[in-house]
């Protein structure tokens, strides 16, 4: 990537932010996401048993990772214009952003949103409340560019890591959250105890 960007006529400043945005909204948010995941997974064995083979399975529970544990807590946007939201007048100029852990918990978009239910995202075509409410890569034009590439990577990551390896959690508690960087990070940072699984014998 570095290389690449050599290549470019950008100057230095440029080259530097690229590799910035690289490496802190492409590399980081979603290494978060699958600390998430495995954390999330180790807790509900339930759930860890279908996986990773079922595809449409393993997609569901991916998006509901990013719903129960979101990466980042809000989407910002500069406004143009002023906004009337909820009786109150925010002048042009000012920062709004939704609180992205909140609009994941509405009950009109996400019943029980307090459980872990993959199956939420694979019963039929989802409501319109549902596809506005799920925004953990933001929403409208400026909607993260590399969402769908984040989605495939954590599918590719969990299949082969559960292929290769069986994972325990050494402490069931559920971790907290934590403010790392930009990002609502696993505060134990996902421990896990992993072990090589036992190649299944051929005759």
């Amino acid at each position: 990537m570095l290389g690449r960007l050599l290549d470019t006529d950008l100057a230095d400043q440029e080259i530097r932010d690229e590799l910035i945005t690289m490496l802190v909204a492409g590399h980081e948010t979603t290494a978060t996401g699958l600390a998430w995941a495995f954390e999330r997974l180790l807790r509900m064995p339930e759930v860890l048993e279908r996986l990773p083979d079922d595809e449409a399975y393993l997609d569901a529970v991916v998006k509901e990772v990013l719903r129960v544990r979101p990466v980042v807590y809000e989407a910002p946007r500069l406004l143009d214009a002023p906004l009337e939201l909820g009786g109150y007048k925010i002048p042009a100029g000012w920062y709004a952003g939704p609180y992205i852990p909140l609009v994941h918990r509405d009950p009109a978009a996400f019943p029980e949103p307090d459980e872990f239910r993959p199956e939420r995202f694979l019963d039929g075509p989802q409501n319109r409340a549902q596809n506005r409410a799920w925004m953990p890569f933001g929403g409208g034009r400026r909607f993260c560019v590399g969402a769908q590439l984040a989605l495939l990577e954590m599918r590719v990551i969990i299949r082969e890591v559960l292929h290769r390896l069986e994972l325990t959690a050494p402490d069931q508690a559920p971790e907290a959250r934590r403010l790392k960087n930009v990002t609502l990070a696993p505060a134990k940072l996902t421990r896990v105890t992993a072990r090589a699984r036992t190649p299944a014998r051929t005759r």
